[in-house]
């Protein structure tokens, strides 16, 4: 075989899906040839040991690496930067997440974001779209979680549309409160333009829930999260969003938001094809240790990784990249490899209605897949990331 260059790649491992050695051949983005059981020659990544699965998409990132999408004086490279590093670490595409703020602040962060996709190709084409979370939420303690509450407004058409237009119209989803009065106008609206409508952060009826979803809302937005910490047994937001087979859920697999009971089960309620797995990265997520400022608040980033409002077990957040999600949910929900994957790749492009990364590799498609291995750390079972190609680029790792 003659020596490869830079833009071609032999690449080996197990697929996730059979267990069966795979040999991969990536010239100038594209998949030339794909062999399953026959080599076909020196892998230049990978070996018999890697696995190999789809890349990701991640519709919930608020930051990550130290960079925080949450900043008035965030600037454009600081999105790229993400978005790249994101690639790194498996995730062809991603919904950079804006929570609850000022309208003016969340339109300055929205504009930058754009600047972004506007500068750098690459991030352009791994951007879903803005998730605005926020900030039409429930104001009361519990459900609202770490937002601002000064900050919180009643759903209003007006300001939607401010935020769509500083947007350039790259919005992907809104997560908002059913319960209040003037929410079924917005999830219309929402619903009329393609942009996603979740429910989140909220403390609705079942009724509530069945008029937002008649208007147009197809997602909970991380379930089993943004509660009261004292609920009906019987009566609460949780069971009709499960029982719901109109809304798929998403959900935050660091096994800090959900314990891994509460995961399985919630999972295996809604269905494996109605999930979605989501990092809800903060820029915590890759930091040490320690106390810092976020969304305008003290919190802190404890040594299991559990990032919670200073002094308080209120989530702010999460720590844990997608991956990291992914194998939790392999593990503690029961779920063989692939689905969990599906949840993580396939499930969210299909709700958005963007090409989910294609699975298993095909002559003639763009290389969009991961290499990866699993390692024990602190008697957990953790992904080591050793290669990822994203929109036919290959990413490694570290950079």
């Amino acid at each position: 075989m003659k020596k490869m260059n830079k833009s071609t790649f032999l690449v080996r491992g197990l697929l996730l899906d059979s267990g069966r050695v795979a040999d991969v051949l990536v010239r100038d983005g594209l998949v030339r040839d794909f062999s399953v059981g026959k080599p076909l020659g020196k892998p230049d990544l990978g070996s018999d040991e890697t696995l190999l699965g789809p890349a990701l998409v991640d519709m919930q990132v608020n930051g990550g690496f130290g960079i925080d999408l949450q900043r008035d004086d965030l600037v454009l490279d600081e999105v790229v930067e993400l978005s790249r590093r994101l690639a790194a670490q498996g995730v062809a595409r991603w919904a950079p997440t804006l929570v609850t703020a000022s309208v003016d602040s969340m339109e300055r962060r929205a504009w930058r974001i754009v600047e972004a996709l506007t500068a750098d190709s690459a991030t352009d084409n791994s951007i879903l779209g803005i998730h605005f979370e926020g900030p039409f939420i429930s104001p009361v303690d519990g459900p609202r979680g770490a937002h601002p509450k000064e900050h919180v407004l009643a759903p209003a058409v007006t300001v939607m549309k401010r935020l769509i237009k500083a947007a350039a119209g790259r919005v992907a989803c809104v997560t908002l409160s059913p319960e209040l009065p003037t929410s079924v106008s917005v999830i219309r609206s929402l619903a009329k333009q393609s942009i996603l409508a979740a429910l989140g952060h909220h403390a609705s009826d079942a009724e509530q829930v069945v008029k937002a979803v008649a208007a147009g809302a197809r997602l909970s937005t991380h379930l089993g999260n943004g509660l009261a910490t004292t609920i009906h047994r019987h009566h609460n937001p949780l069971w009709p969003q499960l029982a719901n087979d109109q809304l798929h859920a998403s959900f935050i697999a660091d096994l800090h938001h959900l314990p891994k009971e509460m995961l399985k089960a919630l999972v295996w309620a809604k269905g494996p094809e109605r999930c979605v797995l989501v990092s809800d990265a903060v820029c915590l997520a890759g930091m040490k240790p320690g106390k810092y400022r976020l969304f305008g608040a003290e919190v802190e980033k404890r040594k299991d990784g559990k990032v919670c409002l200073a002094g308080t077990e209120l989530l702010a957040g999460s720590g844990t990249l997608l991956l990291d999600g992914v194998i939790n949910a392999w593990l503690a929900a029961d779920l063989t490899m692939g689905e969990a994957f599906d949840c993580a790749s396939k499930n969210p492009a299909q709700l958005l209605g963007v090409p989910a990364p294609v699975w298993p590799p095909r002559k003639g498609r763009r290389a969009e897949f991961i290499g990866f291995h699993l390692e024990t750390k602190q008697k957990r079972i953790t992904p080591g990331i050793e290669f990822s190609f994203v929109n036919g680029a290959h990413c490694p790792p570290g950079v």
